[in-house]
């Protein structure tokens, strides 16, 4: 068994080793590696003090596969954020800035990032901008996908359905009822211990990320796709 999270759940450790033998299985056929090029990219591209922070922005979250991270129906957080920057582009900067503060509580600063973008849309439809948006879209999925692409190695994107689902799996008997991110995180650097200790994941991963546009650092991002895997038809 091991603990968790400051002693607040127990993980199932054979729990945990059985999922991974299966996902190992599974890992060559994912549908999610275009993700890591997109980490890639971000990590090439971003740079706050580049003079057009639009361009850098649009350029640094990209993808040629898919964009449903970012634009799906109903929901255009990556294209709002560019709306933000035509009309404040400081102010968005200062966002970025704090958010990107890993000194800082992060509950703390996605709460900072939240009420700005939601002080930007209100001030987007006090100037009757087009087009409509029903809201900023800047919820914990997207901001914690800023994360992940910025620091691979200590955030991944939280999907609280994943999550929960997940824990369950492991057999944690405390499962969040409300979205805990930081738990998350604790939780998926831990995954991604386990994660590098078989070698079936290691020999997998290895010839996937023999893509030159993937992004080849330490990434949580297995431990986000991890999560992905169980909670698929669930």
């Amino acid at each position: 068994m091991v603990s968790l999270c400051q002693n607040r759940s127990i993980l199932n450790l054979q729990a945990i080793q059985d999922t991974i033998a299966l996902y190992a299985l599974a890992l060559a056929s994912r549908p999610n590696f275009h993700v890591w090029t997109i980490q890639q990219s971000f990590q090439e591209h971003w740079d706050l003090q580049a003079l057009d922070l639009t361009s850098m922005f649009d350029q640094s979250i990209h993808s040629d596969v898919n964009r449903r991270l970012w634009s799906r129906r109903g929901y255009q957080p990556k294209e709002i954020i560019l709306q933000f920057l035509q009309m404040e582009p400081h102010l968005v900067h200062l966002m970025f800035t704090d958010l990107f503060r890993q000194e800082k509580d992060l509950q703390g600063r996605i709460n900072r990032f939240q009420f700005h973008a939601e002080e930007l849309i209100q001030s987007y439809r006090d100037q009757r901008r087009k087009p409509a948006y029903a809201g900023h879209d800047q919820d914990l999925e997207i901001i914690t996908f800023y994360l992940a692409m910025r620091f691979p190695e200590s955030y991944a994107p939280y999907d609280h359905h994943a999550f929960i689902h997940a824990l369950a799996s492991f057999q944690v008997k405390e499962i969040p009822v409300i979205p805990d991110p930081e738990r998350w995180m604790k939780v998926a650097r831990i995954l991604l211990t386990f994660l590098n200790k078989n070698e079936d994941i290691l020999n997998a991963y290895q010839t996937i990320r023999k893509d030159s546009s993937m992004y080849k650092g330490d990434t949580l991002l297995l431990a986000w796709d991890l999560i992905q895997w169980l909670a698929e038809d669930q």
